[in-house]
């Protein structure tokens, strides 16, 4: 908050619940608002309001917050600017809050308390709360959030800088860094006629340059507040927003190195963020080969069907976008792999001929191999059988000895532990 009294917390509150949701109603970050989280911080001011120099109107506020810098009567900024050099009154002061209150921000928004027109981007987008507050916000935010450039032509000499995503001096087709959204029918340079205005291309006129610098779309809400985003600022958007958010949010095995020992069926999971348009693409491997007919969230594998020995699980999680036609880095695709090493011991037992002992009774064997252990039953009927001891292999072996010596007849057999 800047430029609310203590009074006004309530103000504040309900201008900047309004600040972000018509942000979030903008293109393309309407499409990834539930990507989004919004906190506010108030702060109160001496007074409300901002300054107006012109006017000889000035405020006593908290960031000290003024309009007409640098000779531009809507840029509304805070120290250092051209009226105070001093970062520790206003850029140091919105640092030292954030460090405090919430260092894992990404995007810094600083709501002015005045229904004049006005804003500007850096490291904090600075709006107004004025009614276009969401156009304001929208366009300082494609400076602060995606490093977009200015396409206005005006010419301002005190301003340089390098190329942006959306700006750039280069005229060869095939150099243009947005040369995948280039209309094949649209020349270069392309005319700023109507004819074009549909079409992606390459218009002269932007960084604050009349001519040799170029911007992809005749108009363009950093060109004119108020138009949407053109494709090419809308890819370098989107982008921004996934080099903050991975698409995977969580993920069970937790472990992804796992030892399986037992058949017992494996799951593996995942929760992936959603856009509001469309679904993310999800294709799970193992051992590098697609498993057919899986695309939702979870697999269920039997480590019997792999056998023993090490496996990889891997799921890919893309968003298929039609925002983007290029993403060389995978931003907005992400991998989680899983490394299983199955040691599934074959379990099995045998029970060898008994033999008489010379007291009478008889001696059982147990053979074979059952990690988890075994159970012997006798029974005198197959329906009933009783469990005389449950035991492990030594070794592979087991001797019982059966201590009844009454029995005309009596069945034995071996039971594995699952």
């Amino acid at each position: 908050s800047e430029g609310y009294t203590t009074a006004q917390q309530a103000t504040f509150r309900a201008d900047a619940t309004n600040v972000v949701n018509n942000l979030l109603s903008v293109p393309p970050y309407q499409l990834y608002r539930r990507f989004f989280n919004a906190f506010a911080i108030f702060v109160p001011s001496n007074q409300s309001g901002s300054d107006h120099p012109s006017q000889n109107y000035f405020r006593d506020t908290y960031f000290s917050s003024t309009y007409e810098s640098y000779g531009i009567s809507d840029l509304v900024t805070i120290p250092p600017n051209d009226r105070d050099a001093n970062y520790s009154h206003g850029q140091g002061r919105v640092d030292a809050l954030l460090q405090a209150l919430m260092p894992q921000y990404d995007i810094a928004i600083l709501v002015v308390n005045d229904l004049l027109f006005g804003g500007s981007g850096g490291q904090v987008v600075v709006t107004s709360k004025s009614t276009a507050s969401s156009q304001i916000a929208a366009h300082e935010s494609g400076h602060t959030f995606a490093g977009l450039g200015d396409e206005y032509s005006d010419p301002y000499p005190a301003f340089t800088g390098p190329e942006e995503p959306n700006t750039t001096r280069e005229t060869r087709r095939d150099f243009i860094k947005w040369k995948a959204w280039i209309s094949s029918n649209a020349p270069i340079p392309t005319p700023a006629t109507s004819q074009y205005a549909s079409l992606v291309g390459l218009f002269e006129g932007a960084h604050y340059q009349p001519t040799n610098w170029y911007r992809p779309k005749l108009d363009c809400m950093m060109r004119t507040v108020g138009m949407p985003f053109c494709e090419v600022c809308s890819e370098a958007l989107v982008k921004s927003i996934y080099q903050h958010v991975r698409p995977v949010e969580r993920y069970t095995p937790n472990a992804t190195n796992l030892v399986i020992t037992n058949n017992q069926v494996m799951t593996f999971e995942l929760s992936a963020m959603q856009p509001n348009d469309h679904s993310l693409s999800i294709r799970w491997l193992t051992n590098g080969v697609a498993v057919g007919g899986i695309t939702g969230p979870s697999l269920v594998l039997s480590p019997a069907t792999l056998g023993n020995g090490i496996h990889q699980v891997r799921v890919e999680v893309r968003d298929n976008t039609a925002l983007v036609r290029n993403d060389p880095e995978g931003l907005l695709g992400q991998a989680v792999d899983w490394v299983a090493e199955v040691r599934i011991v074959e379990t099995w037992v045998r029970l060898e001929a008994p033999i008489r002992l010379p007291d009478g009774r008889f001696r059982i064997s147990v053979t074979g191999q059952a990690p988890n252990g075994f159970t012997l039953q006798g029974a005198t009927v197959f329906s009933t059988w009783t469990a005389l001891t449950t035991n492990v292999l030594s070794n592979g072996v087991f001797n019982f000895v059966d201590p009844a010596t009454n029995y005309p007849w009596r069945f034995y057999r071996a039971v594995v532990q699952p």
